[in-house]
């Protein structure tokens, strides 16, 4: 009995402890299981799509002539007079400026005497000729004295004819030593100055006709296949913010300029009105254009899930919950520093700008300062406010409100 009790002890020992450990494993699962979760939502910005496809597009630019021409002698020589100032308005056939004309007086006077002696000579050959001719009627000479006779009057009319053009060419050359203007224009520049000697064509002064008058602007890259010849603008000027003035586009350049990349627009002005004078500042605002399905949106919007092979893009959607979730986005053209077209989101679609990165599936998030998203050219107003400042919330935003799982 003895020996038996002392060896059934050890075991119900182990069954003891067994049973112990259980229910302490099971008071710590207990306790676990009813410990709330203490994670806190991450603070994200969000921004909502609207319905727009395009939002309106606005440059700034300056009014200038069609027709602005860089105007210069056809004879080199000595600047001795400027008829006008930078800033006048000149009329046709007015005076702008004049050479010194001693040079081509005296070489036209030189030509001009050279075909008087020839003009005398041609007339005594001319005499002398008819009496060639009654010497050979009575065979006192022969013809081919005659003929030689024949020959040398039809080279000092000849003479005569050429000189005759040269007189007039030195005529013309004085009369190039003054310049006039050919239309209603206004001085734009006076690259040359009094007692300057200029050389034939170089510029002495831009002139700019007013009959055509149009706002000279210039688009980025992304702005180029938007905007076509014929497209209607609304202008309107800093000087008068009140008035508002139709505009079309007459031509966009083919090419970009070297140094900015950006290309030059021009807006005609149909209908303008007088006080519309060359220099003036003005807005040209281009109305939205068509629905392409394209949205524009931050480019830190933007994630690339881990472990993607195909590399597909995705941006983070706001449930009502407060949740996270991703959708796949594709990619367009950039649409300037920091922000390029998608297509793939649809209206009223809140989508995360800022803090995309270090989100999960499912995440809950804390809103700050939303914003609005139009299009193709995203407003403004929809930036993060820079370091230091509050965010701002656009008017139609709800404010910010903390999204947290329950």
């Amino acid at each position: 009995m003895n020996s038996a009790s002392s060896g059934r002890l050890p075991t119900r020992r182990k069954h003891a402890l067994a049973v112990a450990g259980a229910l302490t494993v099971l008071a710590l699962a207990a306790c676990t299981s009813e410990a709330p979760s203490t994670q806190a939502p991450r603070p994200v910005r969000v921004a909502e799509i609207t319905a727009h496809s395009a939002a309106a597009a606005a440059f700034a630019g300056e009014v200038r002539a069609r027709y602005e021409t860089k105007v210069g002698f056809r004879v080199g020589g000595k600047i001795v007079r400027r008829a006008v100032n930078v800033g006048e308005q000149v009329k046709a056939e007015q005076l702008i400026a004049e050479l010194d004309p001693a040079d081509y007086r005296l070489t036209a006077d030189a030509v001009d005497a050279q075909l008087r002696a020839a003009r005398a000579d041609y007339d005594f050959a001319v005499v002398d000729l008819q009496r060639y001719e009654e010497l050979l009627q009575k065979k006192f000479i022969s013809p081919a004295e005659y003929h030689r006779r024949q020959t040398s009057t039809s080279t000092l009319k000849d003479r005569v004819a050429a000189l005759g053009a040269q007189v007039q060419q030195a005529r013309l050359q004085t009369g190039y030593t003054r310049l006039f203007a050919e239309h209603d224009s206004v001085v734009v520049s006076l690259p040359a100055e009094v007692e300057q000697v200029v050389t034939a064509g170089q510029p002495v002064a831009v002139l700019a006709r007013l009959s055509e008058l149009e706002v000279a602007i210039d688009i980025p890259e992304a702005q180029r296949g938007r905007l076509t010849a014929g497209a209607a603008a609304i202008v309107k000027f800093w000087s008068v913010p009140d008035a508002a003035l139709q505009g079309r586009v007459r031509e966009v350049a083919a090419s970009a300029d070297p140094s900015s990349r950006t290309y030059a627009v021009r807006v005609a002005l149909p209908q303008r009105p007088s006080w519309v004078q060359i220099g003036m500042s003005a807005t040209v605002t281009f109305a939205p254009s068509k629905s392409t399905g394209e949205n524009v949106i931050p480019l830190s919007a933007i994630f690339v899930s881990q472990g993607d092979p195909k590399h597909t893009p995705h941006v983070w959607a706001l449930k009502p919950d407060g949740t996270v979730y991703s959708i796949p986005v594709t990619i367009g053209t950039p649409a300037g520093a920091d922000e390029v077209a998608v297509t793939g989101l649809t209206e009223g679609l809140k989508i995360v700008t800022a803090g995309a990165s270090r989100l999960r599936e499912g995440d809950s998030v804390s809103i700050l300062s939303p914003t609005v998203i139009g299009g193709s050219l995203a407003s403004k107003a929809g930036r993060e406010p820079s370091a230091g400042q509050s965010g701002t919330t656009p008017v139609g935003i709800p404010p910010a409100v903390t999204h947290t799982t329950k």
